[in-house]
């Protein structure tokens, strides 16, 4: 019985701290934090990366940035071109260049992703064709953050290695720039309502 009482407790324990932990990070995101993380890749040197924050739009608004590649440059940082190839049903051939700075050359991703759209859940997932990286795939995720649906939660899940002689820990530590420097543009552009809206 004690035993039994004293799994019980350990259990309710744990659970506790998940969710004191999950609203803490609820706390964060509703202030505004942009929360990223970090997951080991089994065979690989770059983790990949998890990038978390709200956007002060409703989810489908901020999908209509996200769904055209096309409308990538202007609206989202060192995106220097991008062209939309192919879309059949819900798969989009995109092709994006990305700006790099010097001495590095840009960098090119030919990428097949796949959209899925359903209520109050959009989610763009791709992975690399062709381009200058060993590896790049990744997802955007965009879900209601708030009862009324006017806030979304974001959701940046990202794996990419270029074909470049960057170290590791400068690649690394670029990132802590530009993902936070991502949401800040999708913020941005989701603030300007479509025409006719």
């Amino acid at each position: 019985m004690r035993a039994c009482l004293l799994i019980t407790s350990v259990v309710l324990l744990c659970c506790s701290g998940l969710v004191l932990a999950d609203s803490a990070e609820q706390a964060r995101l509703a202030r505004g934090e942009v929360i990223i993380r970090r997951v080991v890749v089994p065979g690989s040197e770059m983790p990949e990366a998890i990038v978390r924050g709200v956007i002060d739009a409703p989810p489908a608004r901020v999908w209509a940035i996200i769904d055209r590649c096309a409308h990538y440059p202007g609206k989202l940082p060192r995106v220097k071109a991008a062209r939309e190839l192919s879309r059949k049903g819900n798969i989009v051939v995109c092709d994006v260049t990305i700006d790099m700075p010097f001495p590095f050359s840009d960098l090119r991703a030919k990428t097949r992703a796949v959209h899925t759209v359903r209520k109050g859940f959009f989610r763009r997932a791709w992975n690399l064709i062709e381009g200058d990286f060993k590896h790049n795939r990744g997802s955007w995720t965009f879900t209601p953050f708030s009862a009324n649906g006017r806030r979304t939660l974001a959701v940046y899940r990202v794996h990419a290695l270029p074909n470049t002689p960057l170290p590791i820990w400068l690649q690394r530590k670029a990132s802590e720039t530009t993902l936070p420097n991502l949401f800040k543009a999708l913020r941005k552009a989701a603030r300007v309502r479509p025409k006719g809206r």
